[in-house]
């Protein structure tokens, strides 16, 4: 009876909910016009006002029928006040200046600076390794070029000739744009075998369930089935349209720079694109999902330059009214979180309609858009991939449809994230649904605000052919431990469609995390991260300018070195200030030294603690290994034999790391698919002995070899111990690694122990999540845990999986809803393996 509410009453409803829908959306229509009409006539009505306000003052002593004498001395005081306010103003001006030199700097950085053509670190070329045809297509000497503000017309554009063009330069740049063929793909999907044949099953499994066998009531559920597939391609599909891509496009030109101070896209990046374009294959673009403007970004940078603009995977709560609309418009084609709402049986047709619309989309030569992580980023990390998607074009080379598709991650990074910063949801509140008055709320909230600089990084494009090829020459997918860090995809995810088949998920899953793991190596650090990553990491007390100043030194330094980018430029002072102000008191605290001098401090109460976070995690990925390897190091020498300087040999600190890495893979993507784990962590002992964190020791004499007795009597091989370093725990940066997971360990090690403790009952998942939550609340209370960002949903929810996958817990399915069941034992040895890394 589960699919009676779903099927039968369609044909009832359809008339008046057509009719209830067109009139909500004339109004809500007239609502988002007149919205934007007020907005984009702001400088209007500033004008008006300020002509009022003159004609005001010149006749407030008298008529208007004053004798123009009269008049002319009203003007001439009126023109002496007016040079008295301008003098007392510059005044004013220049005394700020000498006060503090960011003010100018500021207007200048904004303005000017990202087009300096300073020389930064070459990032986002593809793998050498994996893709070494696609790496080598990209000149070295055409790697490099400044940034270009899409934002501003005449920085990528030629200035428009005539008076009307140049009057309406936006209105003629966007009218200009190229156009391009976009298929539109409907009734072929409605038609395909695969769709019908899914139609038919489900309809078959429908009459078995309700015991139906007369021809009529077959008929009739075919009907109904087949008037479902027809509502769910209708509210699935995309209608991208030339048309709407220019209005829209205006429309942002007019309304982001109230918003952002730019929008930089690295020259280079935007010239290897148009390469790209003139091979004909289908270009897949895979950005990182941290805020709706994301797709905005990607979208206005192709169609701004003359590529053809992609379908976008969006969510399906975003097919909200108007909005919706203009989404599908811009390519959005909305699908569902589940495909699969009810538990234990597979939606057939939702399925077979996304795995064909796609495959139709494919051969017709669309271009795609979607975000490989699924959601955004709660953390500010990135997040697990989700390949089910990715599924879809996989399997269409592999069965032929596809000759080949150029893969392009994408990275977008924000100075301020538009939406916020997920506090909410990360304290354990419910995710508020998106809706129209939401969205607009949202709109006059961002309007009422500054967001600074938004920076897009395209990665080179590769080859899809050549990367599955030299996946599949490798002997197996699925490294050991020592070789790589692979989960097991999740029950939600949208491996879509019963035409993929499990033997390639394993395919799949590595060239996802491949791709996200290239995103995340290319993303620009912004000056918010880099003040947040300091604050909390390096002078979590606080420091004065001019200390964090030269601690941003030594972190640019070390970036550039790594070539990991940035999103700025200039003095590291002025940095710091420009950020300082743009994050604001609710986050940062700035006062003034005995001395003269500023103090910086960051805000460690909850919840603001956990918004700062979400920016220092940006840079957090760049020293995943590093601060793996220090904790390690820490956790195994927490307790010496000796009161001498403790020391570990490399077998039992590699041997560490790798657990370490295990309990925290669903947080970091540690290294590349084709890079093995055991290797990257001996370059970062190095790393450490270098620095004089690890101090190598002398290895023993051959004479002294005998003292081991595990020499070998029938021939001249004589076992060699493993190196032994010693470790200095006090080292200051051994301090700053190893607190950098910390948080994440004592959420995992709160959160084992909670689940141990409730062995034996069933709990459903969020009142399990909300206990644990409530828990680390305590403890953070207690001064048990010195930092508040241990309170993290998603750090509990990431240990559930783990604990999952470990066999700790078994999870069961019912009505919708998670049950978790613990087995004692295993939950036991689970918090153990943990517990190694609490100290």
């Amino acid at each position: 009876m589960a699919y009676t509410m779903d099927v039968w009453p369609l044909h009832l409803e359809l008339p008046l909910v057509a009719a209830t829908l067109t009139s909500a959306s004339y109004l809500q229509i007239t609502i988002v016009f007149a919205f934007f009409y007020w907005l984009l006539n702001a400088r209007v009505r500033v004008m008006v006002s300020v002509m009022s306000m003159k004609i005001y003052e010149a006749y407030e002593s008298g008529s208007a029928k004053q004798s123009s004498s009269s008049l002319h001395h009203q003007l001439t005081q009126l023109q002496l006040r007016k040079r008295e306010q301008l003098a007392a103003s510059r005044d004013n001006h220049v005394a700020r200046v000498e006060g503090s030199l960011y003010d100018t700097k500021n207007s200048l950085w904004s303005a000017n600076a990202l087009l300096v053509p300073e020389r930064r670190p070459t990032t986002g070329m593809s793998c050498s390794k994996c893709t070494p045809t696609s790496n080598k297509s990209a000149s070295p000497t055409n790697r490099v070029f400044p940034a270009v503000n899409i934002l501003k017309l005449d920085t990528y554009t030629k200035p428009p000739k005539g008076p009307i063009a140049g009057t309406f330069s936006s209105i003629y740049h966007c009218a200009t744009f190229p156009s391009h063929d976009f298929p539109y793909i409907y009734k072929s999907v409605l038609a395909d075998e695969t769709v019908k044949e899914a139609v038919k099953q489900t309809a078959e499994d429908m009459a078995a369930e309700l015991n139906i066998t007369d021809p009529k009531g077959l008929q009739l559920l075919l009907s109904n089935n087949s008037r479902r597939a027809e509502k769910i391609l209708t509210r699935m599909h995309s209608k991208l349209s030339n048309f709407v891509i220019r209005m829209v496009a205006w429309v942002l030109h007019k309304t982001l720079p109230l918003l952002l101070k730019c929008m930089a896209v690295p020259q280079h990046q935007i010239q290897m694109l148009k390469e790209a374009s003139t091979k004909g294959l289908p270009m897949i673009y895979l950005p990182l999902h941290r805020s709706h403007v994301d797709y905005i970004a990607v979208t206005l940078t192709l169609c701004n330059n003359g590529l053809r603009s992609p379908l976008v995977a969006a969510g399906a709560n975003l097919n909200i009214p108007f909005f919706g609309r203009v989404l599908q418009g811009l390519g959005a084609f909305f699908i569902k979180r589940r495909i699969d709402p009810v538990s234990g049986k597979k939606d057939k047709i939702y399925r077979a309609l996304l795995h064909t619309y796609m495959t139709h989309c494919i051969e017709a030569g669309h271009h795609f858009e979607f975000f490989i992580e699924g959601g955004r980023t709660r953390t500010g990390k990135p997040c697990m991939p989700k390949g089910g998607l990715l599924s879809v074009f996989v399997d269409a080379y592999l069965s032929g449809v596809l000759e080949d598709a150029l893969l392009i991650p994408v990275s977008v990074n924000y100075e301020k994230i538009v939406e916020g910063s997920f506090v909410r949801e990360l304290t354990g509140e419910p995710k508020q649904p998106e809706s129209f008055f939401g969205a607009i709320k949202g709109i006059w909230k961002a309007v009422t605000d500054r967001y600074g600089i938004v920076r897009v990084d395209f990665n080179q494009p590769f080859s899809l052919h050549e990367l599955v090829r030299s996946f599949q020459s490798k002997r197996s997918l699925t490294p050991n431990v020592g070789g790589g860090l692979h989960v097991v995809p999740s029950s939600a995810s949208l491996y879509g469609t019963d035409v993929v088949v499990e033997e390639q998920r394993n395919l799949v899953d590595s060239i996802a995390r491949h791709i996200i793991y290239d995103c995340s190596r290319s993303t620009a650090v912004m000056s918010t991260n880099a003040l947040a990553f300091l604050l909390l990491h390096v002078h979590r007390d606080g420091a004065t300018l001019g200390d964090l100043t030269f601690s941003l030194d030594v972190l640019r330094t070390e970036l550039s070195c790594s070539d990991k980018d940035v999103g700025f430029c200039g003095e590291s002072k002025d940095v710091l200030e420009y950020a300082i102000e743009l994050l604001g008191p609710g986050l940062i605290q700035k006062e003034r030294t005995p001395e003269g001098d500023w103090f910086i401090k960051p805000v460690t109460i909850l919840p603001n603690v956990i918004e700062l976070s979400y920016y220092s995690n940006a840079v957090l990925p760049h020293f995943a290994i590093e601060s793996v390897l220090a904790l390690t190091a820490m956790s195994l020498t927490a307790h010496p034999a000796t009161d001498a300087e403790p020391r570990i040999d490399v077998d039992s600190l590699i041997e560490g790391c790798v657990d370490l890495c295990d309990i925290l893979q669903y947080e970091f993507i540690f290294t590349k698919t084709c890079q093995n784990l055991n290797d990257a962590i001996y370059d970062t002992i190095d790393h450490f002995s270098t620095l004089q964190i690890l101090v190598r020791q002398d290895m023993p004499k051959r004479a002294d070899l005998r003292n081991y007795d595990i020499a070998d009597s029938d021939d001249d091989d004589v076992y060699i111990p493993p190196q032994r370093y010693a470790v200095k725990r006090d080292h200051s940066k051994m301090a700053v690694f190893s607190n950098m997971v910390k948080p994440m360990v004592d959420a995992y090690h709160v959160t084992a122990s909670h689940v141990k403790s409730s062995a034996g009952t069933s709990i459903e998942e969020n009142a399990l999540v909300k206990e644990v939550l409530a828990k680390t609340t305590s403890l953070i209370k207690e001064g048990i845990f010195a930092k508040g960002e241990t309170l993290s949903t998603e750090y509990v929810r990431n240990c559930l999986r783990l604990l999952d996958k470990w066999g700790a817990v078994k999870v069961t399915p019912v009505g919708g809803k998670r049950i978790y069941t613990a087995d004692e034992s295993k939950a036991e040895k689970a918090l153990n393996r943990i517990s190694t890394f609490i100290s």
